[in-house]
């Protein structure tokens, strides 16, 4: 198991690994996720597989063009990893 705490997301398909990750090491399915939050286990899976649209690409490129890094940090964590 990756003991990575953070990851820098400059894609949705960074950001999908990263909560894939998370869900695992929580033993949680797709199913169960979706379930606690009201979605659908696909959507779930959209959002771990990447499945990007035109307001994330853009979101993206808006970071991008700023010099804007996104770090995701699972909460309780040691952030200076």
């Amino acid at each position: 198991m990756d003991d990575t705490t953070w990851t820098h997301a400059r894609s949705a398909r960074d950001i999908g690994r990263f909560v894939r990750r998370i869900r695992q090491d929580r033993h949680l399915s797709q199913a169960a996720l979706a379930d606690e939050l009201g979605l659908t286990r696909q959507y779930v899976s959209e959002v771990e597989g990447g499945v990007g649209n035109l307001y994330i690409t853009r979101l993206f490129e808006i970071f991008d063009e700023l010099d804007v890094d996104v770090r995701l940090v699972e909460r309780g964590t040691d952030e200076r990893r």
